[in-house]
C-alpha cells in the first residue's frame, strides 16, 4: 500500500509534539535551577569573603611586623652591634610564625636579617645550605670595605634558641648581595607608607611569596623587609572550595597566580631550568580558571558563566579592599552541577512516568520515522552519487510511498539522460557544470593547456583491405585502450576525428603539472599502442602504428557553437601547431613530437632530443622540435637506460655541430651514432642534410630552420 508521505510525516511529528509538549510544559525545572544557583552565587560570595578577610589577616600580621621594627629607636639600627636588631626582628618571626625571614638594609650597604627555618605547621622549610636542626638563622652583610669587599656571617639557632655550632660557624665569607639594589629596599625609600612587593617565587624556597616593606623612621636611608610565603593562602583556598568541583585562587593585578589549592601549580621552571616564576592564569593547567579568565576579559562586571565539555561553571572575580596594600583578586569558580544536583534528584522522580510515556512515544515515533526516513536517505544517496557522476554505486530500492517510488523512476531517468550525455562531452565538463549549478553558455577564457594529437600512420589504406564491422571493431579496441593511457594521466579527450584523437592538459580541471602529465600520457599511450599491435600481428591483423604531437600553448578553452548546441573544446593558433606537430611524423620517421615550449617546461625525468628547427605549413615563427624519447623509470614504456642518455648527449653535439655550420664534425659524429644503432631515422636525416649542406653551403643568413611544404 502506498502512503502519501505528507500525511505520514506530519501525524507523527503531531503526535511526538503533543506528548512532549503536555509532559514538559508542567515542570518548573527552569525556575528551581535559577534559583539554586542564585543561592550557589552567594554561598560562592562567602567563599570569597571569607578569602579577603583571609588575605587581609595574613598580609596584615606581616605589615604589622615591618610597621613595628621601623618604629625602632635609632640606636638599636647598629649593624656593627647586631645582637639587640636581630633579638626584635626574631620576636617578630616568633609572633608570625608565617613570615619566612624579616632583614633590614642600610645606606652604606649593611644588612642583618632573621629567618624562620620552621613553617606554622610544624614543618621544616627546605633551604639550601642550613644545617640540621636549625630553627632560627641570622645573617650579617657588613658595608663594603675600602677594596669594594662585602662580606657575610651566618648564625644558627635551634628551637629552644641554643646556638649550634657548626663547621665555619660565624666565619666570613665573600657576598655579592646589596639590599640597596633591590625593589624592596627602594620603594620602600620612595613612600611613607608601607609597601608591598609583586608576587614572586623566593629563591631560596622555591616558593610564591612576597616582600612586604618600609622606610625606618628613626634611621635616614634605611628600610625594613619581611618576606611572607603564601603557602598559608594555598591551604585557605582549599578550605574555601565552592562545591566538589569549584576552586578558588588568587591573582595579582598581571594576572599571576598568588595561591591555588595546588601550590605546585602556579610556578614554572624556565626551559633551561635556570629560574622559577608564577605561572600566569591564562596559561595554569586549570581548564575551568583558564576559561573564567578569558571570560572575565570578555564581559564587563565581576560575575561570568561559562560551560567547559557541556558543564556550566559560575566564576566571581573580587579585587580586594581599597585600603590593602596588596593589589590582588580571589577568584571563586563552582561548577552548577555541584548545586543542582539535589534538584536533579527530586526532577528524576517528578520525570519517572513522564519518561515512561515518552519512551514509548519516541519508540514508536522512531519506528515510524525510520520507516519513513529510510527510502528518502537512499533518494539522497541516489542524489549524491549522480551528483558525483558514480554511477555504478546507485542502489536501487522499493518504498511502500508512491511519492518516493515516482522520484525514484525520474532520478533513474535522469541518471540515464545524464550517462548517456557523458559519452559524448568529457567528464570533467559535465562534471563541472553540475558542480557549478549554472546554465552552460557559449564562452570561454585563455588558459595555458597541453595538447596531444595522434593519428595512426596509414589508416585508410589499412582500412581498404578491411569490412566496416572489421574497421569499427579494431578501432573501437584502438580508442578504448588509448583513452585510457590519456585519461590515467588527468588527460581530457576533446574529440576523436576519424581515426585522430585531440586531448589537452589544464582544462577544464587545473593542473599545475600538465606539462609532464601529457608526456607521461604519450608514452603511456605508445606503449599501449605498441601491446595491441603486437596482439594483432598476432592475430594477422592490420597493426595501427601511432603517431603523437605535443604542444603546450596559451589558448581560448570554452563552450563553441549556439545556444542550443555547443561543443567544449580549445581554439586558437596553438591547436593548429600541435597538430602540424603530429603531421611532422611523417617527415622524420618519429613517432612521438614535441615543440620546444613542451621542452622547457617539462621535468627533467623526460628525455628529449632535437630533432630540427621547422617552419610548418601554416606557421610564420621558426620551432625547434623535439623528440620525447622516455621517462626515467623503469615503469615507463620507453625507459630511459645510461646507453640513452650517452646517445642523446652525442646526437646533441653533433645538432650543435650543424647549427654552428660545422657539417663535417656533425657527420663524423652522427656516423658514429649510425653505427652503434642503426636504423635511427633521426640520426640517418641529420646527416644526409649535413652531406647536402658540405656539397651546397646553405645561404649566409640561415637560421637552421627547415621549410616544410606539405602538413
Amino acid at each position: 500500500m502506498n502512503l502519501p508521505i505528507r500525511i505520514t510525516v506530519t501525524s507523527a511529528f503531531a503526535i511526538f509534539t503533543a506528548i512532549t509538549i503536555s509532559v514538559v510544559a508542567v515542570l518548573g525545572f527552569v525556575g528551581s535551577r535559577e534559583a539554586i544557583l542564585g543561592m550557589a552565587k552567594q554561598n560562592m560570595a562567602q567563599s570569597v569573603l571569607s578569602a579577603e578577610r583571609g588575605v587581609a589577616q595574613l598580609v596584615g600580621r606581616a605589615t604589622l611586623a615591618a610597621d613595628t621594627i621601623s618604629d625602632l629607636p635609632q640606636s638599636i639600627f647598629d649593624w656593627r652591634a647586631p645582637d639587640s636588631l636581630l633579638v626584635a626582628l626574631s620576636v617578630a618571626l616568633r609572633n608570625s610564625p608565617e613570615i619566612y625571614g624579616v632583614f633590614v638594609g642600610f645606606a652604606d650597604g649593611a644588612f642583618v636579617q632573621a629567618i624562620n627555618l620552621v613553617a606554622p605547621d610544624g614543618s621544616r622549610r627546605d633551604v639550601l645550605g642550613m644545617p640540621d636542626g636549625a630553627a632560627t638563622a641570622w645573617r650579617v652583610i657588613a658595608a663594603s670595605d675600602s677594596q669594594g669587599t662585602r662580606v657575610q656571617r651566618w648564625r644558627y639557632f635551634d628551637a629552644l634558641g641554643d646556638a649550634l655550632v657548626v663547621a665555619d660557624s660565624d666565619a666570613a665569607s665573600p657576598t655579592a648581595y646589596d639590599p640597596r639594589k633591590r625593589a624592596w629596599f627602594i620603594d620602600a625609600q620612595d613612600v611613607q607608607s608601607t609597601t608591598m612587593s609583586k608576587a614572586y617565587v623566593f629563591s631560596s624556597l622555591q616558593r610564591p611569596g612576597v616582600t612586604i616593606s618600609r622606610r625606618v623612621r628613626n634611621l635616614s636611608g634605611a628600610s625594613v623587609g619581611v618576606d611572607l610565603p603564601l603557602g598559608d593562602l594555598a591551604r585557605l583556598t582549599e578550605q574555601l572550595r565552592p562545591g566538589k568541583s569549584g576552586v578558588v585562587a588568587i591573582v595579582d593585578h598581571d594576572g599571576d597566580l598568588v595561591a591555588h589549592p595546588s601550590p605546585d601549580m602556579i610556578v614554572q621552571r624556565s626551559a633551561a631550568g635556570e629560574s622559577i616564576q608564577l605561572v600566569n592564569i591564562s596559561k595554569i593547567d586549570d581548564i575551568r580558571l583558564q576559561t573564567a579568565a578569558r571570560r572575565a576579559g570578555e564581559q564587563e562586571g565581576t560575575d561570568v558563566s561559562f560551560s567547559i565539555d557541556d558543564a556550566d561553571y559560575l566564576a566571581i572575580f573580587k579585587p580586594l579592599n581599597k585600603g590593602s596594600v596588596a593589589g590582588w583578586k580571589i577568584v571563586s569558580v563552582a561548577a552548577a552541577a555541584d548545586f543542582t544536583g539535589a534538584l536533579m534528584k527530586t526532577i528524576q522522580h517528578t520525570f519517572a512516568i513522564a519518561v515512561a510515556v515518552l519512551i514509548l512515544s519516541v519508540g514508536a515515533v522512531a519506528l515510524m520515522a525510520g520507516w519513513i526516513t529510510r527510502p528518502i536517505i537512499l533518494l539522497r544517496d541516489m542524489a549524491d552519487q549522480i551528483t558525483r557522476l558514480n554511477f555504478a554505486t546507485i542502489a536501487h530500492f522499493k518504498s511502500p510511498f508512491d511519492e518516493i517510488t515516482q522520484l525514484q523512476k525520474s532520478m533513474e531517468h535522469m541518471r540515464r539522460g545524464i550517462d548517456t550525455f557523458m559519452r559524448f562531452v568529457p567528464h570533467d565538463v559535465v562534471r563541472n557544470a553540475i558542480a557549478s549549478g549554472k546554465t552552460l553558455a557559449v564562452g570561454g577564457t585563455k588558459r595555458r593547456v597541453t595538447l596531444l594529437f595522434t593519428d595512426i600512420e596509414g589508416f585508410t589504406t589499412m582500412t581498404e583491405r578491411m569490412s566496416p564491422d572489421q574497421v569499427m571493431s579494431q578501432t573501437s579496441a584502438y580508442f578504448e585502450r588509448m583513452s585510457f593511457g590519456i585519461q590515467a594521466n588527468r588527460g581530457t579527450i576533446d574529440k576523436l576525428i576519424g581515426d585522430a584523437i585531440m586531448a589537452m592538459w589544464n582544462a577544464p580541471s587545473e593542473d599545475e603539472m600538465h606539462v609532464d602529465n601529457a608526456c607521461r600520457a604519450a608514452l603511456a599511450a605508445y606503449g599501449i599502442s605498441e601491446d595491441l599491435n603486437a596482439e594483432l600481428a598476432a592475430e594477422g591483423k592490420p597493426i595501427m602504428r601511432t603517431r603523437f604531437g605535443l604542444h603546450t600553448d596559451e589558448v581560448f578553452v570554452g563552450n563553441v557553437g549556439v545556444g542550443d548546441r555547443m561543443q567544449y573544446t580549445c581554439l586558437g593558433a596553438g591547436v593548429n601547431l600541435a597538430a602540424r606537430i603530429e603531421g611532422l611524423n611523417k617527415h622524420y620517421g618519429t613517432q612521438i613530437l614535441a615543440s620546444d615550449a613542451v621542452r622547457r617546461q617539462a621535468s627533467s625525468e623526460f628525455l628529449f632530443r632535437r630533432v630540427d628547427i621547422v617552419e610548418a605549413k601554416g606557421t610564420t615563427i621558426p620551432v625547434t622540435i623535439y623528440e620525447l624519447m622516455g621517462e626515467q623509470g623503469d615503469l615507463s614504456p620507453l625507459a630511459v637506460d645510461a646507453a640513452m642518455l650517452r646517445r642523446a648527449s652525442t646526437y646533441e653535439q653533433a645538432f650543435d655541430h650543424y647549427l654552428h655550420r660545422d657539417f663535417d664534425d656533425a657527420i663524423l659524429v652522427l656516423d658514429r651514432l649510425a653505427a652503434e644503432n642503426p636504423g635511427d631515422p633521426v640520426v640517418a636525416q641529420l646527416a644526409e642534410k649535413c652531406r647536402r649542406f658540405v656539397a651546397v653551403p646553405p645561404a649566409p643568413n640561415w637560421n637552421g630552420a627547415t621549410a616544410l611544404d606539405s602538413k
